[in-house]
């Protein structure tokens, strides 16, 4: 089977490789791409950071000085390891997962480094708190799209509704 994937270049690969090892035809057809946005706050700022993509966790910081973290699920908090940034939190599956990970955020001031257009389950989830939203980086559609690999793939897997947007 011919299978098109479109997350941004770069992502994925551990994926592609799985699905190359299973005997599938694997095209990357990236629909968007992630920039950098806002700057990120110092961390020694707030009480938490809670990270919810591995694109956030790209744009911290090197400091030693980071509060107590979360991570949306093990790929963000294994990036954030590879980092050196101790993850104390890890959800399972969401940002109101994570809040509930959390626990009892009442009088905290986080920080929620994040894309320009993120979903608000997370700040939602910590309404007793401060939250600081930070729209570290935001994803654009491409212009650049193969479109003739999407057309002749079997299969398109979409990853992100910015790419269902972009395609």
């Amino acid at each position: 089977m011919r299978i098109a994937l479109t997350r941004p270049k770069g992502r994925g690969a551990e994926f592609a490789q799985r699905l190359r090892a299973a005997g599938h035809d694997v095209v990357e057809v990236p629909l968007t791409e992630i920039r950098s946005a806002d700057p990120f706050p110092d961390p020694r700022d707030f009480d938490g950071v809670l990270f919810t993509s591995v694109s956030a966790v790209e744009r911290a910081p090197e400091t030693n000085a980071w509060p107590r973290v979360g991570a949306v699920g093990e790929t963000t908090a294994r990036a954030l390891q590879e980092r050196g940034i101790r993850v104390d939190v890890i959800g399972d599956g969401g940002g109101a997962e994570l809040a509930r990970a959390w626990g009892d955020a009442t009088g905290q001031r986080l920080l929620l480094p994040q894309a320009r257009e993120a979903h608000p389950a997370l700040a939602d989830g910590l309404r007793d708190a401060d939250v600081t939203c930070v729209a570290v980086y935001e994803t654009v559609a491409r212009e650049d799209i193969d479109r003739d690999a999407l057309e002749t793939s079997d299969l398109v897997c979409f990853f992100a509704p910015s790419a269902v947007r972009a395609y």
